[in-house]
């Protein structure tokens, strides 16, 4: 190695030890569930979202939203001409985040268009045939049911 590449890697090596420690609040912020960390922590510039799903159980659309994320808060960078994939700039372990510390999120509530239990208590249903009649009587402002 020449002296040239060893400055360039010492230089290298400062800036990235800077930029991890100037990192760290923010990633903790970020990375603050188990499942974030975990999706993170498998950003090498070439896996898809796809087999990260397939590996973190987290829905695709989920982890998009997260990289987004993680490029937004310098955590990551995007694809580019050398990674067809998002690339985690730092490693847990620089961020000074440890997974089995950070807890576990809670699970996605059920998609709004399925019928959920917890849902507000509609009225039953009238049977079929049966009719309200409306009838204004004499000295009354409102309507009956008869």
């Amino acid at each position: 190695m020449s002296e040239t590449e060893r400055l360039l890697n010492d230089i290298r090596v400062y800036l990235r030890i800077s930029a991890a420690a100037a990192s760290r609040a923010t990633a903790k912020s970020v990375l603050d569930t188990y499942e974030k960390a975990l999706v993170y922590s498998k950003l090498d510039g070439k896996i898809t979202q796809i087999k990260i799903q397939a590996d973190t159980k987290v829905p695709q659309p989920t982890i998009s939203i997260w990289l987004a994320g993680f490029v937004q808060a310098g955590l990551a960078s995007p694809p580019d001409q050398y990674n067809p994939s998002h690339k985690a700039l730092f490693t847990l372990q620089e961020l000074g985040i440890e997974l089995g510390t950070l807890k576990k999120r809670a699970k996605a509530a059920t998609p709004v268009s399925q019928p959920s239990s917890t849902s507000t208590p509609q009225a039953p249903a009238e049977p079929q045939g049966a009719a309200i009649q409306k009838t204004l009587e004499p000295g009354r402002s409102g309507a009956s049911i008869q």
